[in-house]
């Protein structure tokens, strides 16, 4: 098969264009498959790499490793500390699943990332339109869920409770709008109507109001903004965000629980809504936790032993309900002062490695920014640490936004090894 600039298309092209059309699948119907995606497409990717003349996977493992290594190190650390959190966990089946999948994100979303930006995309055109379509997709499907009540939702699950539904369209707007940054940016480079991309950018504003999760809007508010400060200043953006979520991870048994106490403070009567309510009073109990085990954690998986019944806002709850809902917290309160300080010299490590790469490129990094804080928002004040599909979310950020480099060669030589 030829793209239509008759370069025969390379297997990056391929899994680049295969990624962004399956993400728009799986993110419009609630992000559950994203990490079958990944699972696909790195397999592909491992192939690809180990047989390919000059095995450049191998190549490409080892100059990483040698330019970059605080940044994959402490990774490679952080991830086994919270594997083997697992010895100690109370949740010993749940702790042993999600030790194994979080191991296989480390594996499987790096190896979709370079194989997406490694071979120097040659058809432009045919990735650019991957990811169009891909987010093309999801909106469509999330739009007609919006307006017609979730109903592709409620016949493929007419089980699930209402606002589970609710929840998980909600997180597929969240994987598909950190995209939208980017796909405003392909867009502006294909020969699309400028109202088409009027439409684009309403159709996201719209579906970050929908299905009841305030950060998507919040998100792209702050996102935008962010973006627009790293069109001007690019390195001050990606070290602003890279430091402030480094900060955030160290601090979090302290900041999360005074935060409580201001917005609680400011709240009409001290009365939170619902929602805002009953996760103060989750963060509040996970400092508590932290405080009785401040080094080592609890162990992964152990948000979801903390069933304890409580009465909140006339409602029976769990303690903890799986998690803290915010991500810092649960990385505190599973993985202890150990892991949250291996996650925030990792995120400062690949701070600066993003700003090498990204930094001279006004474009790209606004885009990558963008997206960037969109994710952060939502991981900080509402997901937990170890889900997949954030994951996914990222990877699928991070490999575009290296993509697009080529698109927009302010250093042409620059090479995905710079990573």
């Amino acid at each position: 098969m030829n793209s239509p600039s008759s370069v025969p298309l390379t297997t990056p092209d391929k899994i680049a264009a295969t990624l962004g059309i399956g993400f728009g699948f799986f993110a419009g119907v609630g992000v559950t498959g994203l990490s079958m995606l990944m699972a696909i497409l790195s397999i592909w990717a491992l192939i690809y790499g180990t047989t390919s003349s000059g095995k450049p996977l191998w190549r490409s493992i080892k100059s990483r490793l040698a330019r970059n290594w605080l940044t994959w190190g402490t990774a490679i650390l952080f991830v086994g500390w919270v594997a083997s959190s697992a010895l100690w966990s109370p949740a010993k089946i749940l702790a042993g699943e999600t030790a194994m999948r979080l191991t296989a994100m480390a594996v499987l979303g790096p190896m979709t990332v370079w194989a997406c930006a490694s071979g120097g995309v040659k058809d432009q055109a045919m990735v650019r339109r991957g990811l169009i379509a891909g987010l093309v997709i999801s909106l469509s499907i999330l739009s007609f869920e919006a307006l017609s009540q979730a109903t592709i939702n409620k016949l493929a699950s007419p089980e699930k409770d209402p606002l589970a539904i609710a929840g998980d369209l909600g997180r597929a707007a969240t994987a598909t709008l950190c995209l939208c940054w980017l796909g405003f940016l392909f867009l502006l480079r294909t020969e699309v109507r400028r109202s088409l991309i009027a439409v684009f950018v309403i159709t996201c504003f719209l579906l970050s109001t929908q299905f009841g999760t305030d950060l998507n809007a919040i998100g792209l508010v702050v996102g935008t903004c962010a973006a627009l400060l790293a069109l001007y200043f690019p390195r001050v953006a990606i070290g602003v965000l890279t430091g402030g979520c480094a900060l955030l991870m160290i601090l979090a048994p302290i900041v999360y629980p005074l935060v409580t106490k201001v917005v609680t403070a400011l709240a009409p009567s001290g009365q939170l809504p619902l929602s805002y309510g009953r996760r103060a009073q989750m963060w509040e109990v996970a400092a508590d936790l932290i405080a009785q085990k401040p080094l080592a954690g609890w162990g992964v998986g152990a948000g979801s032993t903390f069933d304890q019944v409580v009465r909140f806002g006339g409602y029976d709850w769990p303690l903890i309900q799986l998690h803290p809902h915010a991500a810092p917290l649960h990385i505190w309160l599973e993985t202890g002062a150990i892991g949250a300080a291996l996650a925030s010299i990792t995120i400062i490590a690949a701070g600066a490695a993003a700003i090498r790469v990204f930094g001279s490129n006004r474009a790209v990094a606004s885009a990558f920014v963008g997206g960037a804080t969109f994710l952060a928002l939502n991981w900080a004040f509402s997901h937990a640490a170890w889900r997949e599909w954030m994951w996914c979310s990222f990877a699928a950020l991070t490999a575009y936004a290296l993509m697009a480099r080529s698109f927009y060669p302010p250093k042409p030589n620059i090479a995905f090894d710079d990573l």
